[in-house]
C-alpha cells in the first residue's frame, strides 16, 4: 500500500504540472500568427492532454484497488486493530466545542458536508462494522470511562484543524480518513480507521449535521 500511495502522490504531482504546462501551452496556440508553430502547440497539447488522462486513469486504478484491498479486509476487523488505530488518537488535545454535531439523517448529512458517492460508498464499507466499534468502546469505557470522550475529542481536534487549512468535502473525509488509521500502509488498519471513522460520522461526532 506504501508504494501505491507513493505513485499515487508522484502522478497528482505530474497531472499538476502538466495542467500548468497545459495552460502555458494553449496561451501560446492563442496569440500564435505562425501557422508552423501552432500545428506544433497543438500536436505538444494534444500529447499532454493524453499523458494527463493516462496518469488520471492510472490514479483512478489505484484508488479503486486500495479500496477493494480495504473491503476485503474489513470482516476481519477485530478489537486487536481497532486498539491499534485508536490509540494515539487519545493523546490529541482537545477541539473547541464549536460546531453543533446533533444527529442528523446520513443521507442529509452527506448532502450538506458536499460529499460525494464516492465517500458515501466508503461509508457504506465500514457500517459494516459499526456495532462492533460499539461494543469495542463500550468495553473501553467501562475499563476507562473518558476513553469516548477522548476518541472524539481526537477526531474533532483533527477535523478542525483541516477544515482550518481550508480542506473540504472528499478531500477531508479522505483525510480524515488517513488519520483514522495512522496513514498505515496496512489494509486491515486502513480498514479499521475507516470503521472508526464511520461510526463518529454516524452518531453525529465528526462533520457538520
Amino acid at each position: 500500500m506504501e508504494q501505491h500511495q507513493q505513485r499515487e502522490q508522484d502522478l497528482q504531482e505530474h497531472i499538476e504540472n502538466s495542467l500548468k504546462l497545459l495552460k502555458s501551452l494553449e496561451d501560446q496556440l492563442r496569440l500564435s500568427t505562425d501557422e508552423k508553430e501552432k500545428t506544433k502547440l497543438k500536436k505538444e497539447i494534444k500529447d499532454l492532454k493524453e499523458n494527463i488522462w493516462n496518469h488520471q486513469n492510472e490514479i483512478n486504478t489505484i484508488i479503486t484497488q486500495r479500496r477493494e484491498s480495504i473491503a476485503r479486509e474489513m470482516p476481519s476487523v477485530t478489537f486487536d486493530e481497532l486498539d491499534v488505530v485508536t490509540k494515539f488518537i487519545l493523546h490529541m488535545p482537545p477541539a473547541y466545542p464549536e460546531i453543533n454535531f446533533t444527529l442528523t439523517d446520513i443521507r442529509e448529512k452527506i448532502s450538506r458536508n458536499h460529499l460525494t458517492e464516492e465517500v458515501n460508498s466508503l461509508l457504506t464499507m465500514g457500517m459494516g462494522k459499526v456495532r462492533d466499534v460499539g461494543r469495542f468502546i463500550e468495553h473501553n469505557a467501562m475499563l476507562r470511562p473518558d476513553f469516548p470522550e477522548k476518541l472524539k475529542a481526537g477526531f474533532l481536534a483533527e477535523y478542525q484543524r483541516l477544515c482550518t487549512a481550508g480542506i473540504t468535502g472528499d478531500a477531508l473525509f479522505e483525510s480524515l480518513h488517513k488519520f483514522s488509521c495512522g496513514n498505515s500502509s496496512d489494509f486491515r488498519k486502513a480498514a479499521a480507521g475507516l470503521a472508526v471513522l464511520s461510526y463518529l460520522f454516524e452518531k453525529c461526532e465528526v462533520f457538520e449535521r
